[in-house]
């Protein structure tokens, strides 16, 4: 993860950053709700993970950002843990999938909203130096778009490649 520079204001910045955390949400339940239920519970659609399965593991790194603004808000922002190895990574990720597995499709939905609007509270309520503070290993500038917006497209565009093609698969 690399310092990043901003066009504008830090201020324009969060703004920006608010609108594609909607937009991508939004792109995320039209295209959840184009795709039948049972299809999003498949196993293994997307590698080893359902549709849901993504979903939990978006939530949950939506939910670690939540984490992280808390403790930048308090000063504490060293104690941020970086996932520097990927090993360390896809150990949270096995472990935020595997907490949700019990849960109902509707549920994971709900908690999705709630995780998206504590981070988007956490955001507002952040000092605007705190997005780009030079004392942050990472200030959030540089993770918060990958946790909030870049990192659900990229899954999303997995999604709809995989239904794209189970559609055109059905019709030959």
């Amino acid at each position: 993860m690399s310092q990043r520079r901003i066009r504008g204001t830090l201020s324009q910045w969060r703004q920006n950053a608010l609108r594609q955390m909607e937009r991508s949400r939004n792109a995320t339940l039209r295209l959840l709700a184009s795709i039948p239920e049972d299809e999003i519970l498949r196993p293994r659609t997307q590698g080893e993970w359902s549709i849901k399965d993504v979903l939990a593991h978006i939530v949950a790194w939506e939910e670690e950002a939540v984490k992280r603004l808390a403790l930048i808000a308090k000063g504490k922002g060293e104690r941020i843990v970086f996932y520097d190895d990927m090993r360390a990574a896809d150990e949270f990720n096995a472990r935020a999938v595997a907490a949700a597995r019990s849960t109902s499709l509707s549920a994971l939905v709900k908690r999705a909203a709630r995780a998206r609007q504590r981070l988007v509270d956490s955001l507002l309520q952040l000092p605007l130096n705190s997005l780009n503070d030079p004392s942050q290993r990472y200030p959030v500038i540089a993770w918060l778009p990958e946790f909030a917006w870049t990192h659900e497209g990229a899954h999303r565009r997995r999604i709809r490649e995989w239904w794209r093609a189970q559609r055109n698969q059905a019709r030959d």
